[in-house]
């Protein structure tokens, strides 16, 4: 996956948090630039930028004017949240590794899986299990257990 320089997809997001009815839905797309740089934009149903390169993370929701900037190294509980996609992206095992415990099963060319366990307990809090799957060097879904529920990613390279 280090080799990948940059990707664009689109994404679905389901989000099921315990305090609500049904699953909330959002859709938009994801930019990758290695080595650091990775862009959610949330198109629906509010726009949201959420940008993170080097250190920092840039949240923007247009619309209401709001745009909060923070340093990861300065926000060590958010760290390993990011390095959750931006890591395999990178080809990053080292960082993965900092942060989690990893299982990996499968190829690149028939489809793989890889699972990620926090190594620590105040990780855990925030996060239960990590899994991915993806096709060749093309991330396919994130599927996030967490403490505030669950979050599925169903990924689509853009053409």
């Amino acid at each position: 996956m280090a080799q990948v320089r940059e990707s664009r997809a689109n994404f679905q997001e389901q989000k099921a948090m315990p305090e609500l009815a049904m699953p909330f839905p959002s859709t938009g797309t994801l930019h990758w630039v290695a080595p650091d740089r990775l862009e959610k934009h949330t198109l629906d149903p509010v726009e949201e930028i959420l940008r993170i390169e080097g250190d920092r993370l840039l949240l923007e929701r247009p619309r209401e004017g709001v745009r909060r900037e923070i340093s990861l190294d300065q926000s060590p509980d958010i760290r390993p949240l990011v390095e959750i996609i931006r890591a395999p992206l990178a080809g990053d095992l080292a960082t993965l590794r900092r942060y989690y415990d990893i299982a990996f099963e499968g190829s690149l060319r028939e489809g793989w899986r890889m699972r990620l366990t926090p190594l620590t307990e105040r990780l855990r809090v925030a996060v239960q299990s990590v899994e991915l799957t993806g096709q060749g060097t093309a991330i396919r879904t994130l599927d996030i257990r967490a403490s505030e529920g669950e979050t599925q990613m169903r990924i689509t390279p853009a053409s």
